[in-house]
């Protein structure tokens, strides 16, 4: 079976697409790949999702960037939804899609059925774990398997000498206290199956202790100061071992995150996009971890861990605050040179004078990060000292600012948050 690896012939970036907005950004910062659900039939239905004129766009746009497009039917199928997702199919015929993500081998039979021929991509809800299971798959018409969160990094070693099937795993986001993610906890307490797209993340939840003759008598549990998250775990960072799992013979590395923001979405994917060109061009790793590491960081996480079977070490669980350094501004939307003044579409407050920080594309091994002062803002032709969320505004800066940049603001405590 012939690799399916992305603009460099080596392991690819496959990014998170939330909607059209961060489809686009994931692009410019460097993925190979963007994953994306519709209005149905995806395991992230609270997340913006892509309207049939949205596929459209977002098909063209990462085409025109030599990117690829994964599109999501990885729900699990009732009876009485087989109907409904026949005509679904039959209504996705029409788009140049790369490949298509299921789980259940029942979409199989209806994608087969509606002679759509696409590449299938097997999800990490299939629980795949060894090369038997992936033999099965290739059977069934799979070219490419993200295995199971749960496979180690020697297993992978030991999959990839039986088997020429494409594989691809998780690199980073948050991972799940339930077994590849097939979890019954949200719909017994929400009544919102996690299994059908609808997720009520319980295991984010806050918890008291209730004593059974004392159903008034509530005690926190207290594991930190903003509350406790006693199923929560930690986020997935393999930025250390990005290196060791190419050497394994991974074709993709996946960035999970469909629900996070613009800035997340962006900072992951020229991280990881920066790393995976910096083992392929022979250049020396750790010279950038430091840098890698400290902008992962500057993400909102909880704590990290490279280590899904052993995150706590001998230590017993002690609490996952969240953390977050960092406050996502608002990025260029217009303009492909450098200028000091600029369109930006603003997600917070940024005010007339202040110092904030700007991150941008990776270009080869070049870093043109750095911090900006905003020296003005119009709204409408008209001077103002803060430009206002869920907006657009032409500020200027102290210096040039090239195209896609993102802006952020540094938080002076770095505290933790819930």
């Amino acid at each position: 079976m012939a690799s399916l690896t992305g603009r460099n012939n080596t392991t690819e970036i496959v990014s998170p697409a939330g909607n059209l907005e961060k489809l686009k950004v994931a692009v410019n910062y460097g993925a190979d790949v963007v994953y994306f659900g519709g209005e149905q039939l995806n395991l992230r239905m609270k997340t913006g999702n892509f309207s049939h004129e949205d596929i459209h766009q977002g098909i063209r746009y990462a085409h025109s960037h030599n990117a690829r497009v994964i599109f999501l039917l990885n729900s699990y199928l009732h009876e009485d939804q087989v109907d409904n997702a026949r005509q679904y199919i039959k209504d996705l015929s029409e788009y140049n899609f790369d490949g298509i993500m299921v789980s259940d081998p029942g979409m199989i039979m209806l994608l087969r059925e509606s002679g759509m021929d696409i590449p299938l991509h097997l999800s990490t809800q299939m629980s795949t774990l060894n090369h038997l299971s992936i033999s099965f798959w290739q059977q069934m018409g799979i070219q490419r398997v993200v295995l199971a969160r749960e496979v180690t990094l020697d297993e992978i070693k030991k999959i990839r000498d039986h088997t020429d099937a494409d594989i691809e795993t998780f690199i980073h986001g948050a991972l799940c206290v339930s077994y590849s993610g097939r979890c019954l906890l949200s719909r017994y307490l929400s009544g919102r199956d996690a299994n059908q797209g609808s997720c009520s993340h319980p295991c984010r939840w806050r918890y008291s202790l209730v004593e059974e003759k004392r159903p008034g008598n509530h005690m926190d549990i207290i594991e930190h100061a903003n509350g406790t998250e006693i199923l929560s775990s930690k986020d997935l960072c393999l930025i250390e071992k990005v290196p060791a799992f190419m050497q394994a013979g991974v074709n993709a590395f996946k960035i999970e995150g469909r629900m996070k923001s613009l800035y997340y979405t962006a900072n992951t994917t020229r991280i990881y996009s920066h790393a995976v060109q910096t083992v392929h061009d022979g250049v020396d790793y750790n010279r950038w971890l430091g840098f890698w590491k400290n902008e992962l960081d500057l993400i909102s996480h909880r704590p990290y861990t490279d280590d899904l079977f052993n995150e706590f070490g001998d230590n017993a669980f002690t609490g996952l605050p969240y953390v977050k350094k960092v406050l996502f501004l608002g990025y260029r939307v217009t303009g492909e040179e450098p200028s000091q003044e600029v369109i930006i579409k603003v997600f917070n407050p940024i005010y007339k004078g202040e110092t904030i920080d700007a991150i941008f594309p990776i270009n080869g091994h070049e870093i043109i990060d750095g911090e900006l002062i905003v020296e003005n803002i119009w709204d409408d032709e008209k001077s103002v000292d803060m430009a206002q969320p869920g907006r657009e505004y032409l500020i200027g800066f102290d210096r040039p600012v090239n195209p896609h940049a993102i802006l952020r603001r540094r938080l002076q405590d770095n505290g933790s948050t819930t």
